[in-house]
């Protein structure tokens, strides 16, 4: 069981290490802690997909593999799914990859209750205007954001 002062001095360590409020640090501490959630993106992007279409996809989502290519009239298959925004987290990309030529698509899809990350309104500049930030959990890759370098003690 952690005491109360240790709690408040990780919380203060967060809020040095990334600038957040107090309140800000506290509330993202606790989410972080939530290795449901976490765990939950890891599956929904760590997946290997169906050998063949004739068995649903492992995805676990409203997936629409088979559609036939322009090009060689071979079905495509669903092989992956990564974070597909900057601010919204709750919204995947998902690639499909023709099985009979190199062509392949994305799509975007909205996964309600599935989240990527952890988004929060930072107050920034000089204007002193809102801006939303996503944090990405651990474990999960976007490929428009870095990874986060823990702070060094």
């Amino acid at each position: 069981m952690t005491t109360n002062r240790g709690r408040k001095h990780v919380i203060r360590h967060r809020m040095t290490s990334t600038g957040e409020s107090y309140v800000v640090a506290a509330k993202n501490l606790k989410a972080m802690k939530d290795m449901g959630a976490t765990a939950e993106a890891v599956r929904t992007q760590r997946w290997r997909p169906a050998d063949s279409l004739d068995v649903p996809c492992p995805c676990g989502g409203t997936c629409e593999p088979g559609e036939k290519c322009d090009r060689c009239h071979a079905r495509h298959r669903h092989v992956g799914r990564a974070p597909g925004s900057l601010t919204d987290v709750e919204t995947w990309m998902d690639k499909y990859d023709c099985m009979g030529c190199a062509s392949s698509y994305t799509l975007t899809v909205v996964l309600r209750g599935r989240p990527w990350g952890i988004a929060e309104t930072i107050v920034q500049g000089g204007s002193a205007e809102p801006v939303v930030r996503a944090r990405v959990f651990p474990g999960v890759v976007h490929p428009m954001m870095r990874p986060e370098t823990p702070a060094e003690d």
